[in-house]
């Protein structure tokens, strides 16, 4: 006897995965099924690519992202197609609208033959030592949703209709009076010579006496100090080993000509799945800052879902890059705090801050 496991689908499937990924080692999964509406067809598309081994039914429910009573009669037909070997349904309803995931449980629920049971289970992004995925009787199925699963950027981007350079991006070059052909690399990991550079730039920084820098050298230092953070973490606890951290991350949307415009990321890391961005700027100026950050955070989510996080090292005093941080957080209406605005209050001791925010903000420890 076993189960078949229902997805609802919306328009990040990333989660989506993630449950996939932990749940078919948590139940007698039989069968796969995804219920999606004509919005979301490519994500359950990307579904189906990417949740390896899973056994899908080979009709997706197709339905409303908020009509009630027409949501119920889709979903009626599961029940229709049920195999004697099936004896649970397990709907998992992260994924969709409200009224996909109301609908679709109260229906199954109201009309279960006899002898199937039903269950249901949510990933939550807020739980109390990181991202946990809990079921209908408040049981944690899964203590932390990104322990074990493999640091795969260019994954994680292409579930979420995005992809990794190398690219070629053409435009056209007013100066030059012609079309530029720009072969944009591949994420990078910083080599000796550019960890050196940006080791130096952390010493002086702790020291206060920084100087003028390059930015560049600047995303150099953030680079090794996010680094130096990550490390210390992975020494005492050998499970958070599955990371990984890139330099000039080059990304554009899926399946798009070369005129198409793509967007630069300085710095981000992976745990397991879940994306922070870091934009560096040595910008003073409060309006440019938080244009920075407004750009970081659409950015990350982007690349990374809604369980992605931002951070901008900025020019800004203390004062300053915590009102800006406040005032960003209120306008893009986000629960939680999904943007940090560091300051250069940070810069003297930037990996200890990055080691804290890891620890305490984000749970990896």
């Amino acid at each position: 006897m076993g189960t078949r496991l229902i997805f609802t689908v919306g328009t990040n499937p990333l989660p989506i995965w993630v449950a996939w990924f932990h749940l078919k080692n948590v139940l007698t999964v039989n069968e796969v099924q995804l219920v999606h509406t004509a919005g979301t067809v490519d994500e359950k598309t990307r579904l189906r690519q990417y949740c390896s081994g899973a056994n899908f039914v080979d009709n997706d429910i197709l339905t409303s992202p908020g009509d009630p009573g027409r949501v119920r009669g889709d979903v009626g037909v599961i029940l229709d197609s049920l195999a004697p070997a099936i004896n649970n349904l397990h709907i998992h309803y992260t994924g969709g609208t409200k009224v996909m995931s109301v609908e679709t449980v109260a229906k199954l629920e109201y009309s279960l033959p006899t002898g199937v049971t039903l269950d249901t289970s949510y990933l939550d992004p807020r739980g109390a030592k990181g991202p946990i995925i809990v079921d209908s009787n408040g049981h944690t199925l899964v203590l932390d949703t990104r322990m074990d699963v493999t640091a795969d950027l260019r994954r994680v981007a292409h579930l979420n209709g995005f992809t990794l350079a190398p690219f070629v991006h053409e435009y056209w070059d007013a100066t030059l009076g012609k079309r530029v052909r720009e072969e944009c690399p591949a994420p990078a990991v910083l080599d000796e010579n550019q960890e050196t550079k940006g080791g130096t730039v952390l010493r002086r920084m702790k020291s206060r006496h920084a100087g003028r820098m390059a930015s560049k050298h600047f995303e150099y230092a953030a680079y090794v100090a996010l680094k130096e953070a990550l490390e210390k973490i992975k020494t005492r606890n050998a499970k958070r080993e599955n990371y990984k951290i890139f330099h000039s991350v080059n990304v554009r949307r899926t399946r798009v000509n070369q005129q198409t415009p793509h967007f630069e990321l300085d710095v981000v890391a992976i745990l397991g799945y879940q994306i922070i961005v870091v934009s560096c700027t040595l910008e003073t100026g409060n309006a440019l800052i938080k244009q920075k950050g407004m750009e970081v955070l659409l950015r990350a989510r982007q690349l990374g879902g809604d369980e992605a996080q931002a951070i901008v090292l900025c020019g800004a005093n203390s004062y300053h890059a915590q009102r800006l941080e406040g005032e960003l957080h209120d306008e893009v209406g986000s629960a939680g705090a999904p943007l940090r605005v560091w300051g250069t209050d940070k810069r003297s001791n930037l990996s200890d801050h990055f080691h804290n925010y890891l620890r305490n903000d984000l749970h990896w420890t």
